[in-house]
């Protein structure tokens, strides 16, 4: 492909906020849950050793006698409540947070879950984008 040398029409696709994914082979992926994708683009309960933060699972998927992408899951991004392992406060707002597993995140780690959008007794609000 070539850079652009005229107007060219853009199609859109949704909001940029709703995917559905393929399932890693041998997987189960509960509603709710971070979804990460492996290094295959297939999705996973999100975990520290993930490729890429995809969102949240909308409904539970069941790949768990499957082949990858014999199932899909509907993945949304946006802002969502999830767990504080106790690391995070107010101070970081603004800041990246990490993946712990698929329902937590913390102040370090190795893939980013999202910006930290607010601190709350119920847990962090994190902007998965």
């Amino acid at each position: 492909m070539t850079a652009l040398a005229k107007n060219t029409p853009r199609t859109r696709v949704g909001l940029g906020q709703r995917f559905a994914d393929p399932v890693a082979a041998a997987t189960k992926i509960y509603s709710g849950a971070m979804v990460a994708l492996n290094a295959a683009g297939d999705a996973i309960p999100a975990i520290p050793t993930g490729v890429v933060m995809r969102g949240v699972a909308l409904e539970e998927a069941d790949n768990g006698t499957g082949a990858a992408g014999d199932v899909t899951v509907p993945i949304e991004r946006g802002p969502f409540l999830v767990a504080n392992d106790g690391s995070l406060d107010r101070t970081h707002i603004g800041t990246n947070v990490y993946v712990v597993d698929d329902n937590t995140v913390g102040d370090a780690g190795t893939l980013v879950a999202g910006k930290c959008l607010d601190v709350l007794d119920a847990g962090v609000v994190v902007e998965i984008l």
